[in-house]
């Protein structure tokens, strides 16, 4: 697993270019806004690690359910889309006490997902 010092989302989120994205996690409730902020987490991570992914959308639950326990998520069966293809990921996402911020990331990026895969995991072939 890939263990980052430093966690992105919030300075990501903080960006005036991230507005409606703030506008719509304040809509969504408690448990979806932690899982959306996981997701964001990840995509930049993953950006950071490798440059030459471009992660544009995560499904935590591609093929297996996340867990939420409290503050953390671990989502063992997640996938993200990059330029125009899906990849496995696995990640565990640790959240502040009030849910509104990640404290602790780590992840693991798998293989592609076969494309033939894509309509079973529920995983759209365009964004």
């Amino acid at each position: 697993m890939i263990r980052p010092t430093e966690m992105l989302s919030a300075k990501t989120l903080a960006d005036p270019r991230s507005r409606q994205a703030r506008a719509d996690l304040a809509t969504f409730a408690s448990d979806e806004r932690m899982v959306q902020l996981c997701n964001l987490e990840a995509m930049d991570q993953i950006r950071r690690w490798r440059a030459d992914f471009r992660p544009e959308r995560v499904v935590p639950y591609a093929t297996a359910e996340e867990k939420i326990r409290g503050t953390t998520i671990a989502a063992d069966g997640a996938a993200f889309r990059s330029r125009k293809n899906w990849y496995s990921l696995k990640f565990k996402c640790q959240l502040a006490r009030d849910g509104e911020s990640v404290i602790g990331f780590e992840f693991l990026v798998g293989d592609p997902v076969a494309r033939e895969k894509w309509d079973e995991f529920g995983l759209p072939a365009v964004h």
